[in-house]
């Protein structure tokens, strides 16, 4: 894990509004958003990021996901990723583990001096890694 300070940026995509335990019981609504978005608006060579923003409160409340490109798509909504300081985690590039790298950050901020700003964290898939990226305070 780094911190690094990350300048802001907007992508263009698709979103929905869900919570965890609606994920993790599996009447969630990522793998339709996912789905989607790659069947409708990836052009195949961008990279992709998955973006977690407007928190209701921590990990338990709702949260918006968008997911999209730096790339400019028809059909799609824009998003500005805020500038800020992040904690970047980097998992190797194993998009189907990405729900277990997310419980490996949850334990990790569980006891950590670090705390999570809930405002902006995103999923940045990269050919040979996934990095993500935590909002801190």
């Amino acid at each position: 894990m780094e911190i690094l300070s990350v300048e802001g940026f907007k992508i263009y995509g698709l979103k929905t509004r869900t919570k965890n335990a609606d994920e993790i019981n599996g009447d969630g609504k990522i793998p339709a958003l996912w789905a989607k978005f790659m069947k409708e608006v990836y052009d195949g060579k961008s990279e992709i990021y998955g973006v977690y923003c407007n928190y209701e409160s921590d990990v338990n409340g709702f949260y918006d996901l968008f997911i999209g490109t730096k790339s400019l798509c028809s059909g799609g909504g824009i998003l500005e990723i805020k500038s800020g300081k992040y904690a970047v985690f980097s998992f190797p590039s194993e998009p189907q583990n990405v729900a277990k790298f997310w419980g490996e950050i949850w334990k990790y901020f569980e006891n950590s001096e670090l705390k999570r700003a809930y405002e902006t964290d995103f999923e940045k898939y990269l050919n040979e890694k996934i990095e993500i990226y935590i909002s801190i305070k």
